[in-house]
């Protein structure tokens, strides 16, 4: 090799090895600082790849090992009640055995009884309250979920219900509801259970039951109602339900109801003439109802509409234009496009009530446009609506195997009463399931009679006729009983009878506290089976990932030993352009 000035070669070949090695070195040095072989995608892009899906499913067995612990501390919150559950029944066999020998007075019968309501009340309250972080364990709710397959632990990495997941389902445990353990009788609501919305399953559409035809019912309630005067009860109107019976099941009835009472709101009517003065000429009045305004004239019909201007005219059928034509001409217009303009309409002489189709909400709008004294509103928007008076659920009839319309008062007592109506008159005689109120609109207290114009039918009448022994059912109310063995114990034919329904409800206690004891050693067996699972993913992770420190650490040490050999040989090379300068001196 030459001796030059211009170029190290020598140098620049110790330099380039120099950073060679160094990054190397440098490598080295990452990996045994973060104790990982692969730290980026350079390194080993197939395994960064491999060990991110391999984090990710071990992260989600630890977080499903979590999931089961959770399940297991269910099922022992649920078991621990059941426990006491258990303890109640026993002494309700006992009082029951006490109370079924004739050596016992009824009068001590009826003490026993108070005791014996009194434990089924306490199972009522421990299965209500017993709940797992807001889930409700014991009333029956928890078989509602994924289409009444029960709550599900998921624990696995995909889907499957062989490999993932377990569904837990307790089922009723309250003692005095009849999807629960049937046993005393100290619920005291009001409870109407209708034959006539029936269906094998509470989510079919009722066109596929015996009766499909659609229509409309109203439900009602009282607050003051008195078996020795009935007639004298104040009526307040919940809503009225319309039936489309291709779509609509008893699940989205109950769902309906349960949203709360309809919004409603009143219109007063004074009497219109056919031209005169402008506060009572027809000509200058409107009403507007959920921002669509209607006019007034004469004519046949009930009038026409306008949907997609919101507009419309109410025709008066009569020439007198009384105040109770008006309204009732009114309430008839409205009914026959209330799909359109949201609300249903009830005439009650010169009143027109108005109720929001929809459940639950505050409803719409009622104004009188032009300044006038021929129609006065109650308020300015209907009011009241959510307001819960009583609670909807699908009744499993275990006689007829089918599920039934159920609707029961959220207060006790024997004042507060609960009714559906027909809608098959005006001005007369109206259908009452649970009895038959008379009279000019329903007895002389308004109760909600629409008028016979009115478009949608009574869905009562197409589904057939409702007999207050059947339908209207009054637990520990009066008039009502429940009909379960097992109800009390005031007689010894009762308390015998009790006997068999209190061991029945052991056994249903039983075979549930069973499978539950059942599925928490199944859980505890997959927590098991999941910790190897994601002891093993760790392992074939970590032989991916992870450094081995001892053969990491001599090529560190061997890298290190050449750095330095590189930087010596990199300071040599550097000073042998000095032999050019001895030369040159000569």
């Amino acid at each position: 090799m030459s001796l030059v000035i211009n170029h190290n070669l020598m140098a620049m070949n110790a330099a380039r090895n120099l950073g060679s090695i160094y990054s190397d070195l440098s490598t080295s040095t990452q990996r045994l600082s973060s104790g990982l072989r692969v730290n980026s995608a350079a390194d080993d892009a197939a395994g960064l790849a491999i060990r991110e899906l391999m984090r990710s499913d071990i992260r989600v067995l630890n977080q499903g090992i979590r999931n089961a612990s959770d399940g297991i501390s269910m099922i022992q919150t649920a078991e621990g009640a059941m426990g006491v559950i258990d303890e109640k029944l026993i002494r309700m066999k006992e009082l029951a055995e006490q109370a079924s020998t004739g050596t016992y007075t009824t009068a001590q019968r009826e003490i026993m009884n108070s005791e014996y309501q009194a434990m089924a009340a306490e199972i009522d309250r421990i299965a209500n309250a017993t709940d797992f972080n807001g889930v409700k364990l014991l009333d029956g709710s928890m078989q509602y979920g994924h289409e009444g397959s029960g709550l599900k632990v998921h624990f696995g990495t995909g889907n499957e219900s062989a490999e993932d997941y377990y569904f837990i389902n307790i089922g009723d445990m309250r003692a005095t509801e009849a999807t629960g353990l049937r046993v005393g009788n100290s619920d005291d609501r009001d409870t109407l259970r209708t034959l006539t919305f029936n269906a094998t399953s509470p989510a079919d559409a009722l066109s596929e039951s015996a009766s499909s035809t659609d229509g409309l019912f109203g439900i009602r309630y009282s607050t003051d109602f008195d078996n020795e005067n009935p007639g004298n009860a104040t009526w307040n109107v919940y809503g009225y339900v319309d039936i489309d019976a291709s779509r609509d099941s008893i699940d989205d009835i109950v769902a309906d109801i349960n949203k709360g009472a309809q919004a409603s709101g009143t219109i007063t009517m004074t009497a219109l003439s056919g031209g005169g003065s402008a506060t009572d000429d027809i000509s200058t009045q409107s009403l507007t109802v959920n921002g669509q305004v209607f006019s007034f004239a004469t004519g046949s019909g009930v009038g026409t509409y306008n949907g997609g201007s919101g507009t419309g005219t109410v025709n008066l059928t009569t020439t007198s234009y009384s105040a109770t034509s008006v309204a009732w001409d009114t309430a008839a217009f409205l009914n026959a496009n209330s799909a359109s303009i949201g609300v249903h309409a009830v005439a009650d002489g010169a009143t027109v009530h108005l109720f929001a189709n929809e459940w639950g909400e505050e409803g719409n709008s009622i104004n009188t446009v032009s300044a006038s004294t021929a129609m006065s509103t109650g308020a300015a928007t209907l009011e009241n609506g959510g307001d819960k008076q009583m609670t909807a659920s699908a009744y499993y009839d275990e006689v007829n195997e089918e599920y039934e319309l159920q609707i029961q008062m959220n207060v006790g007592g024997e004042t507060h009463q609960v009714q559906i109506f027909n809608l098959t008159t005006m001005n007369g005689t109206s259908d009452i399931v649970g009895g038959v109120i008379s009279g000019t609109s329903m007895g002389g207290t308004w109760g909600g009679v629409l008028p016979t114009n009115d478009a949608p039918t009574s869905v009562l009448t197409d589904y057939g006729s409702a007999d207050e022994t059947d339908e209207w059912i009054q637990a520990q109310n009066g008039a009502g009983e429940t009909n379960w063995a097992g109800a009390d114990i005031l007689t010894q034919t009762a308390a015998q009878e009790a006997l068999s329904g209190v061991d029945a409800a052991i056994n249903k206690k039983d075979t549930a506290r069973a499978a539950l004891g059942a599925l928490q050693n199944r859980l505890e067996n997959t927590i098991t089976n999941l910790q190897i699972q994601a002891e093993n993913l760790q392992a074939a992770e970590s032989r991916i990932s992870d450094v081995d420190v001892a053969t990491e650490m001599t090529t560190f040490t061997k890298n290190n030993i050449l750095a330095q050999a590189a930087t010596a040989m990199l300071a040599q090379a550097n000073s042998l352009p000095r032999l050019a300068l001895q030369l040159l001196g000569g």
